[in-house]
């Protein structure tokens, strides 16, 4: 079993992981506040649909 000190590392390094944006986010992040939120909006469905058309090829066992 794991010592108290190695889980407590563990999970405060998960926990920093975990609320730390991706780069989804921060491409979101930068097209709004450069562009507006009409283009932010616009990336946020092109992301969307590009996980949609991901899970459906791994779906149909494509990917």
């Amino acid at each position: 079993m794991p010592s108290m000190e190695t889980s407590l590392t563990f999970f405060s390094l998960a926990l920093l992981l975990g609320v730390t944006p991706g780069p989804d986010n921060l491409f979101v992040l930068v097209q709004s506040a450069t562009q507006g939120r009409r283009v932010g909006a616009w990336v946020v469905v092109g992301l969307c649909l590009g996980l949609v058309v991901h899970t459906l090829a791994v779906a149909l066992g494509l990917a």
